[in-house]
């Protein structure tokens, strides 16, 4: 959004990932009071409230120090996106929430749209997100628990 709101040279093309985060943690769910969070992600902080109610407080930090502060417990949580979160395998999983929400959007240059490289790379996403949906497939590309695979509820949109 910000990109798009300070040049005027770019848009929002449309969603194309959908539910990539994940909230990890040890122990139980209903212990999680303090949650932690990227910065500038209030659209999730929303979202981890509404699912679950027992969160007194969401922390906002740098992503990277997200696994850090969870491994200390300096949070009894931590919400990431789903490449990260399969790197802690030891850790519990949920999904940020039951509803699906939109996680990333493609931003592109305007004046690249209709262009024939542009259609060729609309053709090749779509192609490639077609197989990604797949559970399977995804799983070749990231290794992931089985915890962490039934929580998971990404879904990769195609674009027009």
């Amino acid at each position: 959004m910000h990109l798009v709101r300070a040049n005027d040279d770019f848009e929002i093309y449309g969603p194309v990932i959908m539910n990539a985060e994940i909230i990890v943690y040890k122990g139980d769910m209903e212990n999680i009071y303090r949650l932690g969070i990227g910065q500038k992600r209030e659209h999730l902080h929303k979202l981890a409230k509404e699912s679950y109610r027992q969160v007194e407080e969401v922390v906002e930090m740098t992503p990277v120090s997200l696994p850090y502060s969870l491994e200390r417990e300096q949070i009894d949580g931590a919400v990431l996106d789903l490449t990260k979160a399969a790197l802690l395998q030891e850790f519990n999983f949920v999904p940020l929430s039951e509803n699906d929400y939109i996680s990333y959007s493609l931003v592109v240059r305007k004046d690249i749209i209709g262009t024939k490289v542009f259609e060729d790379f609309l053709t090749v996403y779509n192609k490639t997100i077609e197989e990604l949906n797949q559970v399977g497939i995804l799983k070749e590309y990231i290794v992931m628990t089985e915890e962490l695979l039934n929580n998971t509820k990404i879904k990769f949109l195609s674009l027009e």
